[in-house]
């Protein structure tokens, strides 16, 4: 493969006004740019941006977010649909965008995804993308480090630049793969769904339902957590308030551990707030005590390991998949772009499940029937020795 042509671009580093105006002209006048981020998110409610690193035409901007000012006029930018958007695994780069800007963006383009449809893995590295699509070998990378040192080494400036200055080259390239295999219109399909505000919803069952400190618990408990959970939520949004601020998570499971002892547990516990436990008490035995929906059920096994699971129809869900991933290989898309997630989990744990995704939109054009069925009935195949083979069959 022959090595593309990257254009040089001079690099401006921001940290005042006069420098954020400087890029505002630049954007007004672009009709493309990408951008990166680079942020800490340890122990924070909300991640602190230290770097936007953003390319034009014109050159990469790396804007010092500490000390530049109000740089909040980018957000104006990401909402502007006259301009192409690129990023790569642009997905938190965006969640922190609404969380700091309350914005979603418009005509955005992840080449992290479009990679999955010309038959890379999904998800990909910068790294992978740039040796795959353009022949060139990245230097090592300063995803763990701290972006607050100022001024910034030279190491870690140079990193910041690899992050964006090729985002525009791997764009033109993935852009004519794309059109060769009649995928582009699946690429603005996919990308479509990060416009919506849905997209960046905080999936808080998740967060508490696959830690590790809850693997002991029993599945009465575990449904008590999500019961708990759901509550908080709710109460998190009709009073406008943060949930840990209504209940913290650790108190929410401190609870689950010891509500099997009875609601007087309750108020033994040091770190339970007594006045909730003596308002809420009626509830919270109903909801350990209430027999769990299947609905319930299956919000929970998405998440947490279910503890039983047959394990013929496991083995033969496996081997549905494995076949499927080598369908997707050998007409380069990534399997992982097809049943994204915990899809292929779910299609493990729940014999009747299905994922509606894959009857209709580019997934429906993409696979045929016979790999729908194979899904569908995956419980019920059978195998058999053949002179030739193994023949798979399905009711």
């Amino acid at each position: 493969m022959d090595k593309v042509e990257v254009p040089e671009r001079p690099v401006y580093f921001i940290d005042s006004k006069e420098g954020l105006n400087r890029l505002w002209s630049a954007l007004d006048a672009a009709h493309w740019f990408g951008f990166d981020t680079e942020f800490i998110g340890e122990k924070r409610e909300i991640p602190l941006l230290c770097l936007l690193q953003v390319v034009t035409e014109e050159g990469v901007w790396l804007v010092d977010t500490l000390h530049a000012g109000d740089w909040s006029h980018f957000g104006e930018y990401l909402q502007d649909p006259s301009k192409l958007i690129l990023t790569h695994a642009g997905e938190n780069d965006y969640r922190l965008m609404v969380q700091l800007l309350n914005v979603y963006p418009k005509n955005t383009y992840d080449l992290q995804l479009a990679a999955g449809f010309v038959g890379m893995r999904y998800p990909s590295s910068l790294g992978s993308i740039l040796q795959n699509i353009l022949n060139v070998n990245a230097g090592k990378g300063f995803t763990v480090a701290d972006w607050t040192i100022r001024p910034l080494p030279e190491k870690m400036v140079t990193y910041a630049v690899e992050d964006v200055r090729y985002l525009d080259s791997i764009y033109r390239v993935i852009g004519q793969r794309l059109v060769a295999l009649g995928r582009e219109n699946w690429v603005a399909e996919e990308m479509k769904r990060w416009e919506d505000p849905d997209f960046y919803k905080v999936d808080y069952l998740k967060k508490l339902l696959q830690q590790k400190s809850i693997a002991s618990y029993t599945e009465r408990e575990k449904i008590f957590i999500l019961r708990l959970a759901q509550w908080r939520q709710q109460e998190s949004i009709d009073q406008s308030l943060k949930a840990e601020e209504i209940l913290s998570s650790r108190q929410l499971l401190e609870m689950a551990r010891i509500i099997s002892s009875g609601t007087e547990a309750l108020f033994r516990s040091r770190i339970l707030p007594k006045a909730f436990i003596r308002n809420h008490k009626e509830s919270l035995y109903n909801w350990y005590n209430e027999i769990p929906t299947s609905t319930e059920l299956a919000q929970l096994y998405m998440y947490a390991p279910k503890d039983s699971v047959d394990p013929g129809v496991e083995s033969r869900t496996q081997m549905v998949l494995l076949l499927l991933q080598v369908y997707c290989i050998e007409r380069e898309l990534s399997i992982d772009l097809l049943l994204p997630g915990s899809e292929p989990k779910k299609y493990r744990i729940f014999n009747d499940y299905r994922y509606d995704q894959l009857y209709s939109g580019w997934r429906y054009e993409f696979l045929p029937d016979i790999w729908r069925d194979l899904l569908e009935n995956r419980s019920l195949l059978t195998l058999s020795l053949e002179e030739k083979g193994i023949l798979l069959t399905h009711p």
